[in-house]
């Protein structure tokens, strides 16, 4: 159950961005454990999820958000819109939706492990991801996720997005469910 160390630099990124003039106050907030972790992550090292990205995102969710779907939402958002902006732009501006969240399927498997995901079903204005097998069972986890989805899926022009969650492993289904559609 890790998270790869671009992921946590993310979070501080975020919460540096969105939210500086509580940064300290979430900073000391964390464990020792997870405060070494936000010093310096190797981005393409493996550190444990627990300290690495779930505290670091409850602690975040409980300071400045009234439930832990809004901000670990927000997070996933940004953390797409940092990574998929810049150079990737121009790669994501001209992919489909499906071939978008085909890609990142591949791509989740790099920043969590272990995870297996598909697309179940899809037509041209939607589709039915499943996440078979995640790092841990966490809501945190999957509304960061679902967020992220939601984010790329707008940079590559879709509008009207709806995404729904289902099915979640945190709630004891046997997968994560996230359901697309779009105008």
């Amino acid at each position: 159950m890790e998270v790869r160390g671009s992921v946590i630099s993310n979070i501080k990124a975020y919460v540096e961005n969105k939210h500086p003039e509580k940064f300290e106050e979430w900073h000391s907030s964390l464990s020792a454990k997870s405060q070494e972790l936000m010093e310096r992550p190797g981005t393409s090292k493996w550190y444990p999820i627990n300290e690495g990205i779930l505290e670091p995102t409850e602690k975040m969710c409980e300071l400045f958000y009234l439930n832990a779907k809004e901000g670990a939402w927000k997070s996933g958002r940004f953390s797409a819109e940092e990574a998929l902006t810049g150079i990737y732009k121009v790669f994501v501006v001209v992919s489909t939706p499906l071939f978008l969240i085909k890609r990142a399927s591949r791509i989740m498997g790099t920043f969590y492990r272990p995870t297996e995901v598909h697309v179940v079903d899809n037509d041209d204005k939607s589709m039915v991801v499943h996440f078979t097998k995640l790092p841990t069972q966490s809501r945190y986890l999957e509304y960061r996720i679902a967020g992220w989805m939601e984010k790329a899926l707008e940079i590559c022009g879709c509008k009207e997005l709806s995404v729904k969650i289902p099915k979640s492993i945190a709630n004891g289904d046997d997968v994560f469910e996230v359901d697309i559609s779009w105008k």
